[in-house]
Order: structure tokens, then C-alpha cells, then sequence
């Protein structure tokens, strides 16, 4: 009985330690899921902020021009040119 009784608490006891171990094995893989997620989102956004600075800058120099029309016909042509499709 006594034998019976301990091989059965090693078989209990391997199946839970199988468990935490794929929960642990699960929680780093996660951990670097997340890691690199928080990677792409903060260069997604410093690309995003450059391309609105360079959007700010052409639209900057827009407005440096003298006559209305001049002005209205650049962001015109600012505009089309956001429209088209980019090369991503």
C-alpha cells in the first residue's frame, strides 16, 4: 500500500510540475510578445510623427507664398499628392 501510495503522489505531483512549467514557459513567451509589440508601436509612432513634421513642413512652405492662389493651389497639390497610394 505504502508503495502504491507514493508512486501515485509522483504521478500527481509530475503532472503539476509539468503545469507550472508550461505556465512559466508561457508567461516568458508572452512577456516577449508584449516586448516586442511595444517595439513596433513606439517606432510605428516616432515614423508617424516624421511624416507629419515633413507634412507640417510642406505645408509651411505653402503658406510662404505671396498670393492667395499660389497658396490655395500648393496645399491643392499637397493634398493630391496625399491621396495617392505610398509605397509602404
Amino acid at each position: 500500500m505504502a508503495g502504491k501510495s507514493a508512486a501515485s503522489i509522483f504521478r500527481v505531483q509530475g503532472w503539476r510540475v509539468t503545469l507550472v512549467a508550461a505556465l512559466v514557459g508561457l508567461l516568458i513567451v508572452l512577456a516577449g510578445l508584449m516586448k516586442w509589440i511595444v517595439e513596433f508601436q513606439v517606432e510605428a509612432a516616432r515614423e508617424r510623427r516624421l511624416s507629419e513634421a515633413v507634412a507640417r513642413e510642406a505645408v509651411a512652405r505653402c503658406h510662404e507664398k505671396a498670393p492667395l492662389q499660389a497658396v490655395n493651389a500648393c496645399l491643392g497639390e499637397l493634398a493630391a499628392a496625399r491621396a495617392l497610394p505610398s509605397n509602404r
